[in-house]
């Protein structure tokens, strides 16, 4: 059973963060913005200076930005390009969490791990946007798991050498944020179990400390010496800011994660209780560490006044393997809590079912500007595959020799099959894009055209339209610009060149159309408008 069921777990992982990865446009604002600095880094080959439509960026370090690039050296300028390292990085968190299981948990919970991490929601949604949130996870669970293997005396030079490359990475990935995480758990796992673990660890800090400082440093060095004014805006703007009253945005109560967390860990975390227990009662270390490896981030994220709902992403491999545990051991299987499970996937089936068939409208949200057709397009497979796989799982586990596994595995199929679904409908996906509008661009420009962006910022425009646009109405921040920008345009300028002899291509969103005096609409779609002066 072993075999087949690791060959299933990876199948599945395969299916869940893999399929249909370039089939979507770039999403506003995050993935779009990532996506497009890679490129124009690619494009200038400039990888010290990140720049966003022209202007340098300093908000992130450029490694997520160089993996991103790196896609489009392999397979171009696409999505599938830009998101390919997407891809790689879950792979490796699934790896690294595969390789824990089998060290610490067990090799019967391995599979389950994978099966059960790359089917939670919060690691699907990282591994379908871009953004910096699965690289720093990864780097914190490669930290953190290598870690634990030099306490508990079953690492060697690998993990050494593992951990300090992770350290060095998560600093280049987001700063000392990324060292938060590992911190935290180590300092709190450290105090509960004094004088326990291996006796005198080589730790390698003669090494080791200067290859954390030769990953993360020379970047940081090269900016700050050549951008004046830049530690200034990483230590206020960028750190202290997102400490104090939400100061870069995202303004949570420290109430926040109390519903977010667990609404992204489901239907996973009904697992993890048990698989506490039950673990607890033959690795009773490893048990404590997960556990606090699970709670830490949640509680440590509480604090700051900003918050994002992936900030708490490196808890859910903790979560993936606790759950795990408690299907490791055949003889303790978690019947009462995947026929709860089952019954949920019955529940969201019915829901999805009522509003794809039109029973209930939706108001407000991404769905609300579907059609009827498009709904139904969309939601009724996946009430379709949830409600066979919530069935099956009440089905199987009614018995007390029903078999659990089973039903697990068709829980997380499902799970599986409703991303790799929705994100190959394409521009049906009911995202904000700018594809459709960046493409119908990329076929009217003509040479003597100006393309320009209209009081909001989409940053995949010139992605897709091939051209770098004129922003209107917008504010960019361009402190470290040596001098003016000049495609900065204000308000009073943009209606002057709008109005003037050349011909004008301008991209908003439809609320802010009535802004733009006159001109015929060329394209719509991912919540953007295509409109021409002549």
């Amino acid at each position: 059973m072993k075999r087949p069921l690791d060959a299933a777990a990876w199948a599945v992982a395969a299916v869940a963060v893999c399929t249909g990865l370039g089939a979507y446009g770039l999403v506003e604002p995050s993935d779009a913005r990532y996506a497009e600095i890679a490129r124009e880094m690619w494009v200038a080959g400039d990888w010290v200076f990140p720049r966003l439509l022209g202007i340098l960026h300093f908000h992130k370090p450029p490694l997520i930005y160089w993996l991103s690039a790196a896609g489009y050296t392999l397979l171009g300028p696409s999505e599938w390009g830009a998101r390919l390292c997407l891809a790689a990085l879950a792979a490796g968190l699934a790896w690294v969490v595969y390789r824990f299981a089998r060290r610490h948990l067990g090799p019967g919970c391995a599979p389950w791990a994978v099966l059960l991490l790359v089917t939670t929601p919060a690691v699907v949604g990282a591994s379908r946007m871009l953004t910096t949130d699965l690289l720093v996870a990864l780097c914190q669970v490669v930290a953190l798991t290598t870690w634990f293997d030099l306490w508990s005396g079953t690492g060697g030079r690998g993990s050494r050498v593992a951990l300090y490359l992770a350290l060095g990475a998560g600093f280049l990935a987001k700063g000392p944020v990324a060292w938060l995480v590992p911190g935290a758990v180590v300092l709190a796992f450290s105090a509960l179990n004094r004088g326990q673990g291996k006796r005198r660890v080589p730790w390698g800090l003669a090494w080791g400390i200067p290859l954390v400082l030769a990953v993360a440093v020379p970047w940081y060095a090269v900016v700050l010496w050549k951008t004046p004014g830049l530690l200034d805006y990483f230590l206020n703007s960028q750190l202290a800011g997102r400490l104090r009253a939400g100061g870069m945005g995202h303004p949570h109560p420290w109430t926040y994660y109390l519903a977010v967390f667990p609404a992204l860990g489901l239907p996973w975390l009904v697992l993890a209780p048990r698989g506490a227990r039950a673990l607890g009662g033959r690795e009773r270390t490893a048990a404590g560490f997960l556990a606090l490896w699970a709670v830490v981030p949640p509680v440590l994220f509480s604090l700051p006044a900003t918050k994002l709902p992936l900030y708490v992403l490196p808890a859910y491999p903790a979560v993936a393997l606790l759950a795990a545990a408690a299907l490791g051991d055949p003889d303790e299987a978690p019947r009462r809590e995947v026929r709860w499970i089952g019954a949920g996937f019955v529940v969201l089936a019915l829901a999805l079912g009522v509003v794809g068939l039109g029973a209930v409208p939706v108001r407000g949200g991404d769905l609300a500007g579907l059609t009827p057709d498009q709904a139904a397009a969309l939601l009724l497979p996946l009430a379709g595959a949830v409600g066979v796989a919530g069935a099956l799982a009440l089905a199987w586990t009614a018995s007390p020799r029903g078999p659990v596994p089973a039903a697990v595995l068709a829980l997380a199929g499902a799970l599986a099959f409703a991303p790799a679904w929705a994100f190959s409908r394409g521009d049906a996906l009911p995202v904000r894009s700018a594809r459709t509008v960046g493409l119908a661009a990329a076929g009217q420009l003509r040479d003597g055209d100006v393309l320009v962006e209209y009081r909001d910022l989409a940053a995949g425009l010139p992605f897709y339209a091939g051209r770098m646009p004129l922003l209107a109405g917008i504010r960019r921040e361009t402190r470290f610009e040596p001098r003016t920008v000049e495609r900065l345009l204000s308000m009073d300028a943009f209606r002057a060149l709008w109005t003037g002899p050349r011909r004008v291509l301008a991209v908003t969103r439809p609320k802010h159309r009535g802004g733009i005096p006159g001109g015929t609409e060329l394209a719509r779609g991912g919540g953007y408008v295509l409109v021409a002066n002549r």
